[in-house]
């Protein structure tokens, strides 16, 4: 589904499951973070925002209760707009439960990050599959795939839409490279299978391993951390220089059905850096093998391998992998382009 692009701006309420405060705000204008796409949204295509900022009581962190706290916020204004725009189903779902008892109501257009999981199956169906939900984005076609059949939504109500980083914050940096393999977040990473495939080689792996939206997701790691590991936090300024200084930036993965590791490989391909990637079923839409990175089959230690010590071997080709990777980045996965496209779903709602 390709959205219109030249209807009227449509008064949009876009529901943000962070902080888009004064600090926020001033670090982006710093250069310390990257700019996400809901500042781009407000600031060229006139977006409201009600961010965790604006709810009263204050936030203590992502919950079920935190989400039905930010719906029935927006409820009582949702007649003053167009289109309502939802980050995730984590707010999605208790938004569209509330307005099904309104009967005027916006269009609400929403992103499904991993809607096949047994508990939002169970919540669609509660729904009757649809109701309240006009558009769902999704970021793998292997979601795009499964969702019309497990969760009962049309696929004339489903968009693919390739996932985003700020290409100008994460960008190339005049570092030298430096036999460093740096791998980041939590969220379904397969770090057994990194440490299997890399302890006590002659070379430093940087673990960033912490997750902000998922604590509790699924993860391995081994029994103990291989000599040559690193395990420590890193915030984005000092993620960017971890990424300039490595020669491979790896995302190994366990096998799932949606876009886990995503943010990743997006920031660093902006980065122009060569990507080592499991081809799970979920992650294969943004990596081209041999083109804009290198993909390997899941749980395979020895696979993982040769694709790492490889490129570490071959400083011409990791530059011709990140010179691809930085191109479409730069073209297609760039924090702007993706507001841009965002905005556009939000004008054809309106307009229908």
């Amino acid at each position: 589904m390709t959205p219109a692009t030249d209807l009227t701006q449509p008064r949009v309420l876009m529901l943000v499951s962070e902080w888009a405060d004064t600090a926020l705000r001033d670090d982006v204008r710093r250069g310390v973070r990257p700019c996400p796409e809901y500042l781009v949204l407000e600031e060229q295509f006139g977006v409201e925002l009600l961010d965790w900022s604006r709810l009263p009581g204050g936030v203590r962190g992502r919950s079920a209760l935190l989400s039905l706290r930010h719906a029935r916020a927006a409820l009582p204004r949702l007649r003053e707009f167009d289109v309502v725009f939802t980050d995730g189903e984590h707010l999605a779902i208790p938004l569209a439960m509330l307005m099904r008892a309104s009967r005027t109501r916006p269009r609400h257009l929403t992103i499904g990050h991993h809607l096949t999981t047994r508990a939002k199956r169970r919540t669609f169906g509660l729904l009757g599959g649809r109701r309240g939900i006009d558009r769902i984005l999704l970021h793998s076609s292997e979601q795009a795939r499964l969702v019309p059949a497990q969760l009962g939504v049309p696929g004339s109500r489903l968009a693919l839409l390739p996932y985003a980083a700020d290409a100008s914050f994460w960008s190339p940096r005049p570092l030298v490279e430096e036999p460093l393999v740096v791998t980041v977040g939590r969220e379904h990473r397969d770090y057994a299978t990194l440490a299997a495939s890399c302890a006590g080689r002659r070379f430093e792996v940087f673990v960033a391993a912490g997750s902000l939206h998922s604590p509790k997701a699924t993860w391995t790691r081994p029994p103990a951390w291989p000599a040559n590991f690193r395990i420590e936090f890193a915030n984005r300024a000092e993620l960017r220089d971890l990424y300039a200084r490595a020669s491979v930036v790896a995302v190994p993965l366990v096998p799932n059905d949606f876009q886990a590791g995503i943010t990743t490989i997006v920031e660093a391909m902006a980065m122009g850096k060569a990507v080592v990637v499991t081809a799970t079923d979920g992650q294969r839409d943004v990596v081209t093998d041999g083109v804009t990175g290198v993909t390997v089959p899941p749980g395979d230690p020895a696979a993982l391998r040769r694709a790492i010590e490889r490129l570490l071997a071959d400083p011409a080709e990791r530059r011709r992998l990140g010179e691809n990777a930085r191109r479409v980045a730069e073209r297609e996965l760039d924090v702007r382009v993706y507001a841009g496209r965002l905005a556009a779903h939000a004008r054809e709602l309106a307009a229908s």
